[in-house]
């Protein structure tokens, strides 16, 4: 995972950046990411994207991939690159590197599922990092947008469009201060909850609520799943039943869910599975209707798009 030290540095970092580049209204400009540090010498024209979020804010500052991963995404990413010509460079976790070499990017954007392949991917063409640690997720969103209007000259666009973020977060946690919530996740029959230092535990901070349920230290969250029926499976199901339990019986005013089965263009069940938990079912928010069903690719696929961002805090602002 990556450091709150780490994100805090890279804003600081980016801003410092986007000064002296806004200054000298020129190249060459020196990214800080994620895996270290790049320095571009020009505008990239041919760019290679495995990071659908990074894709989303691109699309919002008129920036198009000459790359792309096989989409899975949300609608709206899915239709703003209908019928472009566009190469296909794999999955989200495994690239295409024949087909990145035929296409030979002068940069390539990665970041979460595709961080993995940062070593490999970086001999075939200059790449970054631009992966948002959950803790500090709107500075991440913040950052990420910054930088890459300094890196395709769109600065003045992307100043535009931080201002409206924030005042779509202000506008929001408005109407929404001194609301309590729940995030929950769930797939086919099962619910998790997510807390601040989780995976989904920035929704809190996105949505101006106040968890339910007790913060974590995202040090002490597992990073990877324990094998199924393994005596850590279990022993994590047992904790985080008692930890459903203990947040709902704190009566949240609403519940924030994201289905995962709906995620990839499966079937949803987040309605039929919340309705069968009794804790649930005989709650506050449930039985008020306050009950605010996250886009699930938007969430799950494109977590930190900008343009998600803001259709997701527009929903919400319309639901309270």
């Amino acid at each position: 995972m990556i450091s709150l030290r780490w994100v805090l540095a890279n804003v600081l970092m980016i801003f410092s950046s986007l000064v002296l580049a806004s200054a000298q209204a020129a190249y060459p400009v020196t990214v800080s990411h994620a895996q270290g540090s790049l320095t571009l010498n020009e505008a990239p024209k041919r760019i290679a994207v495995f990071d659908l979020s990074t894709l989303d804010t691109l699309d919002a500052l008129g920036v198009w991939a000459a790359g792309v991963p096989q989409m899975v995404g949300p609608a709206y990413l899915q239709k703003a690159y209908a019928g472009r010509e566009v190469v296909d460079i794999g999955t989200l976790f495994e690239p295409d590197y024949a087909a990145l070499q035929s296409l030979e990017p002068d940069l390539i954007i990665i970041a979460g599922r595709s961080s993995a392949a940062y070593e490999k991917l970086a001999q075939l063409a200059p790449t970054i990092d631009l992966s948002i640690a959950p803790e500090s997720f709107l500075a991440g969103v913040e950052g990420n947008l910054q930088l890459l209007g300094a890196i395709f000259d769109k600065q003045e666009q992307a100043a535009k469009l931080s201002s409206e973020l924030e005042q779509a977060l202000a506008a929001t946690h408005e109407k929404s201060k001194g609301l309590t919530s729940l995030t929950l996740f769930t797939i086919n029959d099962a619910l998790m909850l997510h807390a601040p230092g989780e995976r989904f535990g920035m929704l809190y901070e996105v949505l101006g609520t106040r968890s339910v349920a007790e913060a974590l230290d995202p040090a002490s969250v597992p990073q990877e799943r324990p094998a199924p029926d393994s005596p850590e499976a279990r022993q994590l199901r047992e904790q985080q039943q008692v930890r459903l339990d203990a947040a709902l019986q704190a009566e949240p005013d609403w519940l924030v869910i994201l289905d995962r089965g709906a995620a990839t263009g499966g079937d949803g069940k987040a309605e039929e599975t919340l309705g069968k938990h009794p804790g649930i079912a005989a709650g506050k928010a449930w039985t008020a209707g306050k009950v605010f069903y996250l886009d699930p690719a938007t969430w799950y696929i494109a977590t930190g798009g900008y343009q998600g961002l803001m259709k997701t805090l527009k929903d919400f602002s319309a639901a309270l």
